[in-house]
């Protein structure tokens, strides 16, 4: 994160039931019992009650701190850091209930976020990219644009500012060694989904799925967390990531222009009963990366997305 934040906190072990609620539970109700049994003073006795009426509350605040995050209302969580990655791009940390809990959402799927604006209700959807084994908080990259409201509303944020949060949502299935191979082509901030879904493929040493990545900007600037992208490439075998930059500086070489069915060829996949593909970017891409995979041999459903599509476009 940036280079004013402060420490990360330290994990709260009176967060673990163990630790806060029943090992001084198991404490307490000892030392009662033996002193009682040394002194013979039953009227010790009666603190008890008051221990299970502790406990009570205390089990009670656990559980809800328990989840940050549910399906069907709003939460507010407050927002950790905010660190600058492009001209235009931010990466938000938010705090989760506890320091022990971790988002652990289904891979590809996305978290409602709402707020308001001028009074009116504003709700917009994006894909943490932090890694299910975080714990405390999760990371939401965001990218602002000149008419985006929401982008506008977030870069405004200071740390301690709360956001409502709801979900997750989403509709693709992902399962481990589900298919051999990956193919993907993200373009812009269209990448949020595709780290998502290679935080979750790479942390589970069981998952031998080959992933291929085209991952298209217009310049070498926009490519957003290209560092993460090239550590992942070199730190794990099974995953390969091609850059494609649409106005290249002299410096440049790699790929040049907008993806192409020439380019898909090369690096992605070749269509196979075992084989996926995922599409995500602005929708002109989308529509034109559909387009040259029909013409590559995948099969794409002629009705809305359905999680188990062979071609799924976020």
């Amino acid at each position: 994160m940036d280079n004013n934040s402060q420490e990360p906190e330290q994990p709260n072990i009176l967060d673990d039931p163990v630790h806060g609620i029943l090992i001084p539970s198991l404490l307490f109700v000892g030392g009662i019992s033996l002193l009682t049994y040394l002194s013979g003073e039953l009227r010790l006795l009666l603190s008890l009650p008051l221990l299970f009426t502790s406990l009570g509350v205390r089990v009670y605040m656990a559980h809800q701190r328990k989840r940050s995050l549910f399906p069907d209302r709003w939460t507010s969580l407050e927002l950790d850091d905010q660190t600058v990655v492009s001209k235009n791009t931010a990466l938000y940390r938010f705090k989760l209930k506890t320091n022990l809990e971790s988002l652990d959402i289904p891979a590809g799927y996305h978290i409602a976020v709402r707020v308001f604006i001028d009074d009116k209700e504003e709700i917009r959807y994006y894909n943490p990219i932090s890694s299910k084994l975080d714990t405390g908080h999760f990371d939401l990259l965001i990218k602002s644009y000149a008419d985006g409201k929401v982008s506008k509303y977030f870069a405004g944020l200071k740390p301690g500012d709360t956001v409502e949060f709801k979900g997750p949502i989403g509709e693709l299935h992902y399962a481990p060694n589900s298919s051999k191979a990956l193919g993907i082509v993200a373009g812009g901030s269209g990448i949020t989904p595709v780290l998502q879904m290679l935080n979750e493929i790479i942390t589970v040493p069981e998952d031998l799925t080959k992933l291929s990545l085209i991952y298209a900007n217009d310049t070498e600037n926009d490519i957003l967390l290209k560092d993460e992208l090239d550590e992942m490439s070199e730190k794990y075998p099974h995953f390969e990531v091609h850059y494609v930059v649409r106005n290249p500086s002299e410096s440049w070489e790699g790929d040049v222009g907008l993806v192409s069915k020439e380019q898909m060829e090369k690096y992605l996949p070749k269509y196979s009963d075992d084989h996926r593909l995922l599409i995500c970017g602005p929708e002109a891409m989308e529509k034109m990366v559909v387009k040259y995979a029909e013409e590559l041999g995948w099969k794409q459903s002629v009705s809305k997305n359905k999680g188990d599509d062979q071609v799924f476009v976020f």
